[in-house]
């Protein structure tokens, strides 16, 4: 994460990144590659095959790109490798394919297409400026400068790629290079301030700083009404401990432009580095009641503040930032979303379900709001509200299994199992065969049959979960612990819960289902030692633990510690009703809750 000093660099000097104009530059491409490459750049590899040939080359090429624009990659993968099938030399066809690859994260893959691509047709600007992105990817940074270098002859009057080739050397270690063509790009261009902080990047990389200072003071004295290279230099002072020089250098700043909210945040962060916190959040609160500065901006210098510096501003502090925001922008929920982040870091999950419901009054198009609520809703177990706010969801979110299967959860708490069912249906219908969605569906199927003592149809769904989700613990818990309680399948139980904590060796709820298992095969010894271990993870008192490990106690022939488990669960609140009785007779019952 950026320190201040860095973030308010970036925003203050308007300093576009490499990965922007490689990502505003390359998603020129496509648009013009589908309407001119094939045509005219491969017409002479199109020209080898017959008529037929060329309508049905053009004809799956579109399809390919049909098959990408409706999110089919792998169909369109096989498509396009069908046409380099019967034109190897298809350029066009392998910067689809690397386009495809690219999406998926695939670098490697995606360079190996695009490097064939641009052999064939070393001519195509799109290529080549996807190509120099994904070596950029790849941290072959070389590479991206000579490909850089190729496009600033074929694009002369682009100016992006020379100052690029130069960024990509320094990048690759190669300062001498990289400070060789920035100075190549002074002497063509005169001072400008790209080259300028590149070349001051590239002195500081060689701990050169005295020419790093002159670099920003030949562009004080070359543009002598912009006050931000004042900042630029205040920063560098700053960052080498020259406090005098550094505040010298904010005021002028400071003197030009009063109620520019960058300045303050700059001042803001100067007073911290000199301990004075005091007056840094005098600057800071000046910076978020500016009006030169965007909303985004404070949030961002907000969360900046609060997670990598959580001592340096107070709760109370917090607060009145945010609250500053909450006045200034009536009508935007980020504020608000804030103040529930504040409130969840707290952990008072009552506060922050409050401004997350005037989060979604003010902006009811925001996915992540909504989920984030109903998650709340579940955290507090208020089960009227999640069904309330799910439904309220779903009307604006049609297509979220998620919010299906929460809307299942609130009817299963309530015993409404009919219309869970049918909630169950939609939220499957949505679930786009996406496995782990498909496993909570047929998890709460199976729940659901076992509150309504459907014990054979809930077995059949549990069956169903563990076959398209092994790895879904809690399902194969509660199925075990279902099974043991009956008698059932007992070996079958076994395996569940004993495959359940060797991934989860630590979980207290995991190692009493297994110790119970155990009891209920009357593998007493051992079911001891795994209640000894689910005691000892529990990170809160459970009484039924504690119950649990009575019984097994019990069973071991040592009663007296056994009615002391039992007294202690009773004491700690346990509703069992036959646990009472257990304590009197000094007699083992099976609990009817179970």
């Amino acid at each position: 994460m950026l320190n201040t000093n860095e973030m308010i660099r970036k925003n203050y000097i308007f300093w576009v990144s490499i990965t922007l104009i490689f990502l505003v530059l390359s998603c020129k491409g496509p648009q013009q590659i589908v309407k001119k490459v094939v045509p005219e750049e491969e017409s002479k590899s199109l020209s080898l095959l017959t008529d037929d040939q060329k309508q049905q080359f053009q004809y799956l090429f579109v399809e390919g790109i049909k098959q990408r624009t409706i999110g089919n990659p792998d169909e369109a993968i096989k498509i396009f490798s069908h046409c380099l099938e019967m034109d190897p030399s298809s350029s066009s066809s392998l910067y689809e394919i690397a386009n495809i690859h690219l999406l998926r994260g695939d670098f490697q893959s995606a360079m190996i297409m695009l490097e064939r691509a641009s052999s064939l047709n070393p001519k195509n600007q799109y290529y080549l400026i996807l190509l120099a992105k994904i070596y950029q990817q790849n941290k072959l940074y070389e590479k991206a400068a000579d490909t850089c270098s190729t496009l600033s002859e074929l694009m002369q009057d682009n100016t992006d790629f020379p100052i690029l080739r130069a960024e990509m050397f320094g990048l690759a270690g190669k300062l001498d290079t990289a400070l060789a063509c920035y100075d190549e790009l002074e002497k063509k261009w005169g001072i400008t301030e790209q080259v300028s902080l590149g070349k001051q990047g590239i002195f500081l990389k060689q701990g050169k700083k005295q020419e790093a200072y002159q670099v920003i003071e030949k562009l004080i004295t070359k543009f002598q009404d912009d006050t931000k290279y004042y900042g630029l230099l205040a920063d560098m002072y700053l960052a080498d401990s020259l406090m005098e020089k550094s505040l010298e250098n904010y005021n002028k700043v400071l003197q030009y432009r009063p109620n520019d909210g960058f300045i303050h945040f700059s001042l803001s962060n100067y007073y911290k580095v000199a301990g004075n916190n005091e007056k840094s959040f005098e600057h800071l609160k000046i910076g978020f009641e500016s009006n030169s500065l965007e909303l985004e901006a404070k949030v961002q210098m907000y969360m900046l503040l609060s997670q990598s510096d959580e001592h340096y501003l107070s709760d109370s502090q917090k607060l009145e930032l945010i609250n500053i925001l909450i006045d200034k922008y009536v009508d935007d929920e980020r504020p608000r979303a804030l103040l529930a982040e504040y409130y969840l870091a707290k952990k008072q999950n009552k506060e922050a379900r409050e401004q997350l419901k005037l989060v979604v009054e003010i902006n009811k198009g925001n996915y992540a709001y909504w989920e984030r609520l109903l998650f709340l809703d579940n955290d507090l177990t208020d089960w009227k509200s999640l069904s309330k706010d799910s439904k309220s969801a779903i009307r604006y979110f049609p297509e979220q299994p998620v919010l299906y299967i929460l809307d299942a959860v609130s009817m299963l708490q309530m015993g409404n199992y009919q219309d869970m069912f049918a909630v169950l249906d939609s939220a499957e219908t949505n679930a786009a065969n996406n496995n782990q969605i498909l496993s909570q569906i047929y998890t709460y199927r199976a729940e659901a049959y076992y509150k309504q003592k459907k014990y054979d149809d809930s077995y059949t769904w549990f069956d169903k979960v563990i076959k398209i989700d092994p790895k879904n613990y809690l399902a194969m818990n509660n199925y075990a612990y279902y099974l043991s309680i009956r008698s059932m399948k007992l070996d079958v139980a076994e395996k569940l819960s004993s495959a359940v904590v060797q991934n989860n060796p630590n979980n207290a709820t995991y190692l009493d289902t297994y110790a119970w298992v155990l009891f209920k095969k009357k593998d007493y010894q051992l079911a001891k030692f795994y209640m000894e271990s689910a005691l000892s993870n529990s990170t809160e008192e459970n009484p039924v633990l504690v119950e649990h490990y009575g019984d097994i106690l019990f069973f071991l022939n040592e009663k007296e510690k056994a009615v002391q488990q039992w007294k202690k669960s009773l004491k700690m609140g346990n509703p069992s009703k036959v646990l009472p009785t257990k304590i009197k007779t000094v007699t083992f019952f099976e609990s009817v809750e179970d």
